[in-house]
């Protein structure tokens, strides 16, 4: 026989769920967008298998989209203490979950308009900012084997360095098209 729980503890046993399973998303959607939209951009296998190329980007698109959103509700919402992210890196966090949503959008609009080049541009600044995660550990690891883990202002910095980078890296890109 289950224990009779007072309807408060009920409540928080759904919110603590709703929590866990948006935190379960964030990984989850974001290994999704980061894995098979390496793919998307391989030419080869667009021309190959464009069929699988559709079906892939709109599970890269819906998981991109879901990873962004639900990283902007955890950054929004979770009381994460000051020592462990600054008014920079909150600004950055929110600025990059509402750019990689924006150009997932803006890139799913382009290819229903037939704006192939558009789509694609799009597409690899989504990539670049959902990949900031990656180029953070290139970043920081060298600073804490030299000097130890970064603090406050300092990793704050770092960790949107590595945005930064991978925004420049992606519009380079575009251009040199």
């Amino acid at each position: 026989m289950l224990p009779v729980l007072p309807s408060p503890s009920w409540k928080l046993l759904g919110a603590l769920l709703r929590l866990l399973l948006l935190l379960s998303l964030v990984p989850v959607a974001a290994a999704l967008f980061c894995v098979l939209g390496a793919f998307q951009f391989d030419a080869a296998l667009r021309r190959r298998f464009p069929r699988l190329h559709g079906v892939s980007g709109r599970v890269v698109a819906t998981s991109g989209l879901l990873a962004a959103l639900t990283g902007l509700w955890l950054t929004a919402r979770l009381p994460i203490p000051a020592a462990q992210q600054g008014p920079l890196l909150y600004m950055a966090r929110m600025l990059v979950g509402l750019g990689m949503a924006w150009s997932i959008a803006a890139a799913v609009r382009a290819v229903l308009l037939g704006r192939i080049p558009q789509h694609k541009a799009w597409m690899i600044r989504a990539y670049a900012l959902g990949q900031g995660a990656g180029t953070q550990v290139l970043i920081l690891l060298p600073e804490a084997l030299v000097a130890g883990a970064p603090t406050l202002f300092l990793r704050d910095l770092l960790m949107t360095s590595a945005w930064a980078v991978n925004a420049a890296l992606a519009e380079w890109l575009i251009r040199r098209r």
